[in-house]
């Protein structure tokens, strides 16, 4: 996330994940009537279309179910870097930053790799989850 983009905030339904991600915590919502979680936000949920939707920790364990290798260069970001689509352990899918000690080995992440959720709550403007290898 830029670091110089003192105007990016999140709105109020979605405050809930980064609320949990300044907690170090992988938040989700969930519908309390089908007992599934979702993403992304909404008022309804996605597989059932009821309005029993509320928000729930997640394991912050998932499964690498792609990515790609990022050069192109963009004010405030460093780059190459890892975008990746996660598919977590409750079964929700949404793209991410793949992150590691070294580019290589984070670019050479095999598909389908176990993943855990990695925080750092003094990024700004608010913290994001990223991902790394869970071993």
């Amino acid at each position: 996330m830029p670091t110089d983009a003192p105007d990016l905030s999140y709105d109020e339904a979605s405050a809930p994940f980064f609320e949990g991600a300044a907690r170090c915590e992988l938040v989700l919502q969930f519908c309390d009537t089908c007992e599934k979680y979702m993403w992304p936000v909404k008022t309804r949920c996605i597989h059932c279309f009821a309005p029993t939707v509320g928000w729930r920790a997640a394991s912050g364990r998932a499964t690498l179910y792609s990515l790609s290798v990022v050069h192109q260069t963009y004010p405030g970001f460093e780059s190459p870097y890892v975008v990746a689509t996660v598919e977590t352990a409750e079964g929700v899918r949404f793209n991410t930053a793949l992150v590691g000690e070294d580019l290589e080995d984070v670019a050479g992440t095999p598909i389908g790799a176990d993943l855990l959720a990695v925080f750092d709550p003094a990024e700004k403007p608010f913290t994001v989850p990223r991902f790394r290898r869970a071993s």
